[in-house]
């Protein structure tokens, strides 16, 4: 029985080392699950509320989804690259709006933000510019280390996701 409960006490003990070694690991490179999951909700959560919206401020929304959506990642460095992949989409889309913008609409307030609206007959070249936009991002995020594409790719299965609201 005491031979039991030491070797029961030394698996426990080797599991715990081994889960901490885990645990630490990822608190060395930097990455982690929360941070990923914070970004995925983050932009989650803006897309929905575009998805409400009229396809004139869509354009305009996205973008401060992405915003928002920078903001979060920006918190830990290592993820760097993604931040970079997605803030190329939001200056895009933010040159895309001033370009574009509807003076004769009033702006709508969502999520705290208020959104403006581009014209009716720039939404189809916004389709075209969005989509090639999540394109490039997503290509950079796969295109990443392994280790950075196990985190980076959550993040890019929403981003595509994301495109339908722009058809």
């Amino acid at each position: 029985m005491i031979k039991t409960v030491k070797w029961l006490r030394g698996a426990a003990m080797i599991a715990v080392l081994a889960l901490a070694g885990a645990v630490s690991a990822e608190e060395d490179n930097g990455f982690s699950e929360h941070q990923t999951k914070r970004a995925v909700d983050t932009f989650t959560y803006g897309a929905e509320q575009c998805a409400t919206l009229d396809p004139i401020y869509r354009v305009d929304c996205l973008r401060q989804a992405y915003s928002q959506t920078v903001r979060v990642v920006a918190n830990a460095s290592v993820y760097w690259e993604a931040e970079v992949a997605l803030t190329r989409v939001n200056r895009g889309l933010y040159a895309f709006v001033r370009e574009h913008l509807d003076k004769n609409v009033d702006r709508v307030r969502v999520n705290g933000g208020r959104i403006k609206a581009v014209t009716a007959d720039s939404v189809p070249v916004a389709q075209a510019l969005y989509g090639d936009g999540v394109d490039r991002a997503v290509a950079a995020m796969r295109g990443a280390s392994s280790l950075e594409v196990r985190y980076f790719e959550p993040i890019a299965q929403v981003l595509l996701a994301s495109k339908a609201l722009m058809q």
